[in-house]
Formats: structure tokens, C-alpha cells, sequence
């Protein structure tokens, strides 16, 4: 297989055998430049910190759960620089073409994570996602993705963006490969008998435009499923610039507060835009982020009430993947409405699964949101929506 240095590492591991035979024998995958792997160098996306950072002295208990449970690993991929964008481009390694759509991006910072899956280079893949970076490029790719709950799979040996946000999540093109591989990840896991309920923000709906709305419906009548409406954005007195801003605060404080000796060092390596975020997180006092904190607590636990009545749906990006040249500041503008929708997820700590919809004019989807730790129950409730056989 000829390698995209756009979507591979060059660091390696190029290949890790699986390590017995089980359930993912015969299927392969890819994990993103945030993972540890014993021998070989983390690289985050930047050469400056692939240059001075050792090789890893273990490996992500992630990657090795899947080796163990059978599958092969067929390399490391690209991600978006320190993980501290949405786009999927990168000045150093290049931009990977998407499958999907060449003309756009990809989506990140699990732009190789997601180009290798829908690429078929691979059956699934490992990204991790802080403030959308699976469930974007799953979206912009047209892949199934999901974000767990916080804390669900383990980050241990991997590099840390904002301990309030990250997670590890999973791509795959259909539902019950990404179902077999959490359900490795998390053999503990199991699914919960909530309603058969979608509940669809006025606030969301609009955003959903005519296609996906169209499809949604489609899918809808074939299903035994129920659609109700909630007015819960607009009554709580929130708006998706303030729920933006509020998870940027709380990520920008904890990016410097985890890395500022590094970014002092060596902050001229980093490209303009991701430099510009990084001054701008400077900003942000400890006042601040305190506040941010308990403004989070507080939305975190009205959500979580409103999702005991179902299942959130909702638009995963505000439409397709915006164009490779599309101007900066539209694409600023762009990345803060984008963040207002992810933010809801990632404030609350909540699962959320993206789902691919076909013969649109451009890739893109819809997102399921439930309560925590109810993973397999979001891939059931996807399963009757899109009535794909049940394993």
C-alpha cells in the first residue's frame, strides 16, 4: 500500500501484528498521532514535538486491547496540529483529500483517522475527539463516528489536550463494526432500556436544512420511533455563540495550563492559525475559567435532566465540508457556529453518535446524544432509525 505522508505518520509503527486470535481477527485499523505507542515517538501533528519528545515507553491500553482482541494495526495517522482544530488541515504534513468530497476538508484533528477509514485502507480507526474531532470528520467523510462518554475509554499514554473534553472515539462505514470495536474497548458495557423517543430542538431544527430533514422523516416513518419537539436551548436563555465560547474557555485554560513550558519554547513552530488560538488562550485568567467551570456544572446537569425523556437528535455539522479554499475568516466564522453545535456534547460529558445519510448532495448527517454511559443504547436507537440488522 502505497502511504499518503497527508494521512500516514512517518515515525511508524507501520504495522503491529495482532497478538491472538478473537474477535476482530481479520479486520485492521489505524490510530491517531496521540497515541502511545512502546518504541516510537508521539508526534501530536507538529515535528517540533515529534524532535523533543523520546519514544514512548508503553503503549496506549487502547491499541492494545484491539491487538488482543485480533486486529491488525496497519499505522499511525495524521492529526490536525496539537489536536487544537476542526478543519483537518496541516501545514506541516499537508491536507489529506477527502474521500468523500475532494474538493473539502476532511474534518479533524482525526483528519487520518477518518480519511483511512473511508479511504478502505483500514475497517475502522481510533481518533479522539475534544471539541468534535471525530464526530466533524465523521460527518464531513461520511462515516459512521462516535464520541463516548467522558472518561469511557481510557487516555492513558496519550497526549492530553483539555482533561475537561477529551476523549477516545471510534470510525467506522457501518454501525455494527463501530459496535463490535466499543464493545472490545468496553466489555463492560451494556445497553440500557431507555425511551424510543427523539427529542428535536426548535433551535435545532432549523439548522437541519431541507435534506437532512427529509431524510430523517424517511427514516421516521419506517421506525417504530417517536419525534418530539423541545424548546430547551432558547428557554434556558442560550445561544450556540455562548455555548461556543464557554467550552473554547474552559479547553484554551487547560491547553496552557498543560502545555504552556512547551508552547514558550517553541511556539514559532506552530502554523498561524493554530498560533493565534494558542495567544488567544493565553488571555484567559483563572477567574475566568473558574466561572466557566460552574457555568458548565450547571448546563451539564439541566441537559442530562432534559435527556431523561430520549434521545437527542440533531444536524452533527451546520451543513457539509466547507471548501479547501474557503476564506479564513469565513472559515473562523464557520469553526464558532461548528462549535456551538459540538459543545453540547462536550460540555455535558455525554455520548454522542454521528450518522452518515447518503445521496445528499454533500457528505454530512445527523447526531444521537444520550445520557452517560448509554453507547450501545444510541447505536440500537441508530439501528432502527437507518433499520440496519441488529447483531
Amino acid at each position: 500500500m502505497t502511504r499518503d505522508n497527508a494521512v500516514y505518520c512517518t515515525q511508524g509503527p507501520e504495522y503491529l501484528d495482532a497478538l491472538k486470535a478473537g474477535p476482530l481477527s481479520g479486520k485492521s485499523f489505524v490510530f491517531k498521532d496521540l497515541f502511545d505507542v512502546e518504541g516510537f515517538a508521539t508526534g501530536a501533528g507538529n515535528p517540533k514535538w515529534l524532535e523533543t519528545h523520546e519514544v514512548a515507553t508503553s503503549t496506549s491500553p487502547l491499541i492494545l486491547s484491539l491487538l488482543e482482541a485480533g486486529a491488525e494495526c496497519q499505522g499511525r495517522v495524521q492529526t490536525d496540529e496539537l489536536a487544537y482544530s476542526l478543519n483537518g488541515d496541516n501545514l506541516h504534513y499537508g491536507t489529506p483529500t477527502n474521500p468523500a468530497a475532494s474538493e473539502c476538508l476532511p474534518g479533524g484533528s482525526s483528519s487520518g483517522s477518518a480519511v483511512a477509514v473511508a479511504n478502505g485502507d483500514v475497517d475502522f480507526s481510533i481518533g479522539t475527539d475534544t471539541g468534535g474531532s471525530v464526530r466533524v470528520p465523521a460527518s464531513y467523510c461520511g462515516l459512521f463516528g462516535l464520541r463516548p462518554s467522558l472518561g469511557a475509554l481510557s487516555l492513558e499514554h496519550s497526549f492530553q489536550l483539555s482533561k475537561s473534553f477529551d476523549t477516545a472515539g471510534i470510525f467506522s462505514r457501518d454501525l455494527s463494526m463501530l459496535e463490535m470495536v466499543f464493545k472490545t474497548l468496553k466489555p463492560s458495557a451494556v445497553a440500557t432500556d431507555l425511551p424510543k423517543v427523539l427529542l428535536l430542538d426548535t433551535s435545532l431544527k432549523a439548522l437541519l436544512g431541507k435534506e437532512r430533514e427529509t431524510q430523517l422523516n424517511t427514516w421516521l416513518e419506517s421506525s417504530n420511533l417517536e419525534i418530539r419537539e423541545v424548546d430547551f436551548i432558547n428557554r434556558q436563555g442560550l445561544s450556540f455563540d455562548a455555548l461556543s465560547l464557554l467550552f473554547r474557555t474552559i479547553q484554551g485554560f487547560e491547553i496552557i495550563q498543560t502545555h504552556s513550558q512547551w508552547l514558550d519554547k517553541w511556539k514559532d513552530s506552530l502554523a498561524p492559525a493554530i498560533a493565534e488560538r494558542i495567544e488567544w488562550a493565553r488571555g484567559i485568567t483563572e477567574e475566568e475559567y473558574v466561572s466557566a467551570k460552574v457555568q458548565q456544572l450547571a448546563f451539564a446537569e439541566l441537559f442530562s435532566e432534559v435527556l431523561s425523556q430520549g434521545f437527542w437528535v440533531m444536524p452533527t455539522t451546520p451543513g457539509g465540508p466547507p471548501l479547501l479554499d474557503m476564506p479564513a475568516d469565513e472559515l473562523a466564522n464557520y469553526r464558532s457556529q461548528l462549535m456551538g453545535l459540538t459543545s453540547l456534547a462536550g460540555l455535558s460529558g455525554l455520548p454522542q453518535l454521528h450518522i452518515p445519510m447518503s445521496g445528499l448532495v454533500m457528505p454530512q448527517g445527523i447526531s444521537l446524544v444520550g445520557q452517560k454511559n448509554s453507547e450501545l443504547a444510541l447505536i440500537n436507537m441508530a439501528k432502527s432509525l437507518i433499520q440496519e440488522e441488529a447483531l
